[in-house]
């Protein structure tokens, strides 16, 4: 009978909103909210290479916000600033081609702002822009998978031939390192370590398991020596994945009325700017800003009791990518995107009854 393990957790937090706003005059209203979120955590599962924390603790956010909402004639204009405080904001992560989640803790601040026009009659235009800025605050260490050294050069990057996951040897400094591991690897018929291009570290395929014992046997002989599934590095201060800094989106349309029906044809326009696929940041990982314009004519019936649509949406077929995220180690740290759908169009009828 195959082993199993269970593992259970509990947890509870208290939550709320509580919001004051004021009416300066019957087009002016500001406004000013406090709440308090929370999502539960969960039980990661079990490894067969690393470690990974047993449970990750659920996340809770403290969100303050304010803002105004006015109409000055034909312009109605929304303007909003908020901070959110989390704590053990929870992040996936795949490793051992498992995904498994960690904590942070990390602020978000930003502005947003909303309008909508009607400079004539018929004519409506919409815009809205947001400046976001997040950053993971105190000292946060994890292990970067895409690179095990942290670009030190006192250790050796290792490829395990048995599991393809890799493995960090850290010595006192970079020529104990790799003594240690040409040592056990020319004792089991492999190859040294060698350079790696591009880099000031060296790497080998070996065996992380062997590597480890033999470190816990002899490594005081070569000054002392660790093996771990990577070298941490503090992420403090990075931006979150999937954050842009900047977004904006601008729309218009037109309606043509000719007796009993209307023709309204619209055309919108959608930013968002470049944010980062992982919280270790880096080029590597990071995502281009990106356009999408839409396009809509519709022709409405009597009372708009009926109606029908043509669209195109992503009219340029641009496709950008939209998030990423790096698979695991014995895959290969491939990376996986999402992009934009491509161009479609299509005819679209409704009724009211």
């Amino acid at each position: 009978m195959q082993a199993f393990q269970e593992r259970s957790v509990g947890f509870g937090r208290m939550t709320g909103r509580a919001v004051l706003d004021y009416q300066i005059s019957p087009d002016n209203l500001v406004y000013a909210s406090y709440s308090r979120g929370y999502k539960s955590g969960g039980i990661n599962p079990p490894l067969s290479v690393g470690s990974v924390n047993d449970i990750f603790k659920p996340e809770t956010v403290d969100a303050f916000e304010i803002g105004s909402k006015n109409r000055f004639g034909a312009l109605q204009l929304n303007l909003s600033a908020f901070y959110y405080r989390y704590k053990d904001l929870q992040l996936s992560r795949i490793t051992a081609r498992t995904s498994v989640n960690d904590n942070i803790d990390a602020n978000i601040y930003g502005l947003e702002a909303e309008a909508i026009m009607a400079p004539a009659r018929n004519l409506l235009v919409n815009l809205s822009a947001s400046y976001l800025k997040t950053k993971v605050v105190g000292d946060q260490f994890f292990v970067d998978t895409r690179d095990v050294s942290a670009g030190r050069s006192d250790t050796v990057i290792i490829k395990d031939i048995t599991l393809g996951s890799n493995c960090a040897v850290t010595g006192a400094n970079a020529a104990a390192a790799n003594a240690f591991v040409n040592t056990i690897n020319g004792g089991v018929g492999l190859r040294p370590a060698t350079p790696i291009p591009g880099t000031n570290t060296t790497g080998a395929f070996s065996i992380c398991g062997v590597l480890a014992q033999q470190a816990a046997a002899v490594g005081s002989a070569f000054g002392g020596i660790r093996v771990s599934s990577g070298i941490e590095r503090n992420v403090r201060g990075n931006q979150l994945p999937q954050a842009p800094e900047f977004k904006w989106s601008a729309g218009i349309q037109y309606t043509l009325e000719a007796g009993d029906v209307s023709i309204v044809p619209r055309f919108d326009i959608n930013y968002t700017g470049e944010s980062y696929g992982t919280i270790f940041n880096g080029n590597i990982n990071r995502i281009q800003g990106f356009a999408v314009m839409n396009a809509q004519i519709q022709l409405n019936g009597r009372d708009e009791r009926w109606f029908l649509r043509g669209y195109i949406q992503n009219i340029a077929n641009n496709n950008a990518t939209t998030g990423l995220y790096v698979t695991d180690q014995s895959s290969g740290l491939f990376t996986n995107i999402f992009t934009l759908e491509p161009r479609r169009y299509g005819v679209m009828a409704g009724f009211k009854f």
